[in-house]
């Protein structure tokens, strides 16, 4: 997604939502009774991925909004990194766990730049844009960190923190992409010469589209699943761990 429009209610200052300290609840339970083996199971496993999945898109909203406030504009929902107060709801929190459960892979949120942010500079607008992705590979970082620290007997708890990294790094890389609605189109767009307006439009289908090339053509989706691994890799997670976390978390 590519930038936060004002819903009227903010304020300007980041106020974390009572939604929010529940997903971050579940998703620090979930993970402590996993590592304490007091949770077993696909189920437990899921819900820790997914919540951490939430969690990470909610973040990425507001590393946009963040920005925006910044640069003068008023502030949206996401300030409180509220979910069901993000811009565009649909498109940048369900759609996204919807297309990760069924792919298999971490799908960025997707939103059509607000008209507000038009009037900001060129490189206020792209950094705008950039800011989701900041936020994102900041959450990849904490949740690498949380894998380092995991002892190498909490075989599941390192399994689905593995698999979590995978998931934020496929979407970081697919985020960054320049294709109209994701985040490397939105850093591109201020600087590209003549009216690309038309691809304000397309960008409302963007989601769709990415979801039909995944399920359907494997030679985007390989390279794509290839960049994320190595992404993974480079980061020190062992790619025993993303294997066995991504059939732990398989429930079909």
């Amino acid at each position: 997604m590519t930038a936060i429009r004002d819903d009227g209610s903010g304020t300007g200052r980041p106020v974390l939502s009572t939604n929010i300290l529940l997903i971050t609840l579940i998703f620090s339970g979930l993970g402590f009774g996993i590592g304490a083996e007091a949770l077993e199971g696909s189920g437990a496993a899921f819900a820790f991925v997914i919540a951490g999945w939430v969690l990470g898109l909610c973040l990425h909203a507001f590393g946009h909004a963040l920005v925006e406030v910044r640069s003068g504009l008023s502030a949206g929902g996401s300030l409180t990194l509220d979910p069901l107060r993000a811009p565009d709801p649909a498109a940048t929190m369900l759609l996204p766990v919807v297309f990760t459960i069924l792919a298999g892979l971490g799908f960025p949120g997707g939103a059509s730049p607000g008209d507000a942010a038009e009037g900001l500079s060129r490189g206020r607008r792209s950094a705008v844009a950039a800011a989701g992705p900041a936020a994102s590979l900041g959450f990849l970082m904490v949740l690498v960190l949380l894998y380092t620290l995991a002892s190498p007997d909490s075989e599941v708890l390192r399994a689905v923190l593995a698999v979590s990294v995978l998931f934020q790094g496929t979407a970081l890389v697919l985020g960054l992409m320049p294709v109209p609605g994701l985040d490397g189109y939105g850093i591109l767009r201020p600087w590209l010469p003549g009216d690309w307006s038309w691809t304000d439009r397309m960008a409302r289908h963007a989601s769709l589209v990415l979801l039909g090339l995944f399920l359907l053509s494997g030679a985007f989706s390989r390279p794509l699943f290839r960049a994320s691994l190595r992404l993974t890799a480079s980061l020190g997670i062992d790619l025993s761990d993303v294997i066995a976390g991504y059939r732990l978390i398989r429930l079909w």
